[in-house]
């Protein structure tokens, strides 16, 4: 079946190039396919048949690292991400898709299946005898990463209800795979904040990939088949709304799933909280999809991190640019990741913080990468483990 792209979604745009000022990938290319409008219009014209669909012109598509940024500044609301998933889909069905990607989103579904969910926990129990906490992944790329160990306590939470006394409301917590299998900490700390805001929490247990990193790469069939199973899930438990320590979960949660339940980022729900810190000197990297995908306002996340007593926050000048990471795009094109991750890095050590924060687990990933890699020593943490630790006791 030959995929449609609407063509008025991609003549939508005027060809301003505003887009370029805040594209993570055109400063490393420098050429009109390196960012938005360039493949927009490149999208366009293999739909007008004025352009053949070949391995290049894919390949720009492939350079780009789907943050939305571009969306977030576009003053046409071009809807982006639609057109290029579009534009990726005749791709896999015309030239097929790498073996990279095949494996990596492969690998994503069956670890999230119910024979993944007993042998995670089963190589964590392997890998908590290595010392360190991050080992050092080389890819066929040629991608270099210091990637997180399995944790031996991967998937605990699915199946559980925890609950408060006169609940505020009833959340359904979207933990997603990094959690679920990598940061199983911050899961934990993710439900003792929200306990403590006065919600009662459930976790179901049979969900599975929010499917984002399959949609993002063109494979909508996998994404549908993981979004109707998700849902089949969701209509099990009685809430009132889905909380996420994800933006890219939260995103395809809001935007394409389709739901008529409110959808949260964790710091939205726990502004009334009280922390207490021990003088740390702290700074806060803005996921991508947090503004762009979630729509949450960056001040949310400031207006926390300021509430916590003894320590001082200090913004970064570039706090909302890409950290470089965007799943399999940092494994696919490693030249570029890693040129918007030292680029981060270096603007993150100008602000002389302790500790780098961030309200995702993937960037979570990459600025710890990154930090290792340009030996930084700054700790990187999610600001759900940050504002747990710093928790005021009753």
């Amino acid at each position: 079946m030959m995929v449609e792209i609407p063509l008025e979604l991609a003549q939508k745009c005027v060809k301003c190039g505003l887009c370029k000022s805040v594209c993570p990938t055109y400063p490393y290319i420098e050429e009109e396919r390196g960012f938005a409008r360039g493949r927009l219009a490149l999208a366009e014209m293999v739909l007008k048949g004025e352009l053949p669909l070949t391995e290049e012109v894919a390949l720009q598509w492939d350079q780009c690292a789907m943050c939305r940024r571009c969306e977030w500044i576009c003053p046409n609301d071009v809807h982006y991400k639609e057109i290029l998933v579009k534009a990726k889909e005749l791709q896999n069905q015309t030239l097929g898709q790498s073996l990279v990607k095949k494996a990596g989103l492969k690998g994503l579904e069956l670890m999230q299946s119910k024979v993944g969910r007993k042998l995670v926990p089963l190589a964590g129990k392997v890998f908590k005898f290595i010392p360190k906490d991050e080992i050092k992944v080389f890819f066929p790329t040629g991608a270099k990463k210091y990637m997180p160990k399995f944790k031996e306590d991967a998937f605990e939470l699915r199946g559980k209800v925890f609950d408060v006394k006169n609940p505020k409301a009833t959340l359904l917590f979207f933990t997603g795979c990094m959690i679920d299998m990598f940061q199983t900490s911050t899961g934990k700390n993710v439900i003792k904040l929200l306990n403590r805001a006065g919600y009662t929490v459930i976790v179901p247990e049979d969900i599975r990939c929010c499917g984002a990193p399959h949609y993002y790469s063109g494979d909508t069939k996998t994404f549908e088949s993981l979004k109707e199973h998700n849902l089949k899930e969701f209509e099990k438990y009685s809430f009132d709304a889905f909380v996420v320590a994800c933006p890219t979960c939260g995103g395809a949660l809001s935007e394409d799933y389709g739901l008529n339940k409110k959808v949260y980022d964790l710091v939205e729900l726990i502004q009334d909280l009280e922390f207490k810190g021990d003088g740390k000197r702290t700074t806060f990297h803005v996921p991508c999809h947090s503004y762009s995908a979630m729509k949450v306002d960056p001040k949310t996340f400031y207006t926390a991190l300021k509430k916590v007593e003894g320590d001082t926050f200090v913004k970064a000048e570039k706090d909302q640019s890409c950290c470089g990471f965007a799943g399999l795009f940092s494994i696919t094109n490693p030249q570029i990741s890693d040129q918007v991750q030292k680029e981060k890095i270096e603007d993150l050590s100008k602000t002389q913080a302790d500790v780098v924060l961030s309200a995702c687990p993937g960037c979570v990933l990459n600025l710890k990468d990154g930090c290792i890699k340009h030996k930084t020593g700054q700790k990187v943490m999610h600001i759900a483990d940050y504002l747990a630790e710093r928790l005021k006791q009753d």
